[in-house]
Formats: structure tokens, sequence, C-alpha cells
């Protein structure tokens, strides 16, 4: 990923908290006759950031190429939105777009065995329903869902690199980042609002 120095993101805080709050990303593999694989899925990253687990259909051909190679990338994207020229302060300014997202590359490996199904499937279902009312909880106890644990393929992807770029209007001075978070603000759109909110919390934007 394209990340000039201004818009990159190391803080492994902010890193782990904006995969988890933009969790379903998509994952990409190569096809075993070339070309490649892409399927959008919930996954959870791990505290330590060392590792993605999450699952795909059965169905899906793309854990089939897994064994001939085990190299694959996650992409999560968060808030972005359109930069009129009309939104700066200055007077000499392009159409741009702002937006953040996280690439992880790593090595993926299907988990095929019962427990760790089970530990992969309770994690994701408790990090789900934690913001729900009333939580919804896996009865382990119940055949008919374990009976469903064959029809997915779980997976755990032990990660190798990470690039966090949040392109916030940084590269621009404070009177025109915060004209950007005004208009941003009045667009009506709630994609608009979530970037302005978001460069409104940057430690180095206002």
């Amino acid at each position: 990923m394209y990340t000039p120095v201004n818009f990159k993101i190391e803080d492994s805080e902010v890193i782990r908290s904006f995969i988890r709050a933009n969790s379903f990303g998509i994952l990409f593999s190569r096809e075993v006759n070339g070309g490649f694989h892409d399927t959008h899925v919930p996954m959870l990253v791990s505290d330590d950031l060392t590792s993605i687990t999450g699952h795909i259909a059965r169905a899906n051909p793309q854990w089939k190429s897994w064994e001939a190679d085990a190299e694959v990338k996650t992409v999560f994207h968060g808030p972005h939105g359109y930069v009129s020229p009309l939104y700066y302060e200055s007077d000499f300014n392009v159409p741009t777009w702002n937006y953040s997202a996280v690439s992880v590359s790593g090595s993926v490996s299907i988990a095929s065995d019962r427990g760790e199904q089970t530990e992969i499937m309770r994690e994701l279902v408790g990090f789900y329903e934690k913001t729900q009312p009333t939580r919804w909880k896996l009865d382990e106890a119940d055949s008919r869902f374990m009976k469903l644990f064959d029809a997915i393929v779980f997976f755990s992807i032990e990660i190798t690199g990470i690039e966090a770029k949040f392109k916030l209007s940084q590269n621009k001075s404070a009177e025109d980042r915060a004209k950007v978070i005004q208009c941003l603000s009045e667009t009506g759109s709630r994609h608009d609002a979530d970037v302005a909110a978001m460069m409104r919390e940057a430690k180095d934007l206002p």
C-alpha cells in the first residue's frame, strides 16, 4: 500500500483499535492457477497483533489454494469521503479523497481441530455480541450448531506485516484542516461525518 510518511500510522494500539472497529474486511489470496481470490468476511485480530482468525464457507473455493500458497492479505477499510477544493481556506487545491485503511500480510493455516474451531467461534461470537442489549451465546451442547461447523472452514493468519494509512489532510495547514472538518460535517453524509470525527480525534489534528 502506497503510504507517504505524513499518512503512516505505526501506533499498535491505534492500529488494533482500528481493525476491531472495522473488522469486516477483505481476505485476499492467490488462486492455484493464477489470479486472486477475495472474500468479504468478519475477522478478529489478537490483542498482541500477531494473528487474525475467522472462517469462510466450505463451498467457497478460496481455502483450497492455501496449502499450495499460504501467503494472504487482509484489508480493513475505515471512514472515507470526497474532499472538494472548495473545502479549504487556501486558494489553490485539487479534488482528493480522505480515508483510512489497514493492510495486513500473513501466512494462513486451516484450523482442523474441533477444540480450536470452537474457540475461534466462541471468540468471534463474544466480540460481536458484546454490543447487544441481550447477548446470544453459542450452545456448544446443541448438536445442531456444532454440525454446522462442517459447512465452514476456520482459519488463523500469522501476521508478518502491517501497513496502516490514515489520509486525513495531515499535509495541509491547521486552517485548511479545520475548514475540511467543518465542510465534511455539513454535507449530511454519515461517511463524511465519520471522516470529520476521525480528523478531530487524531492527535496531531485540531
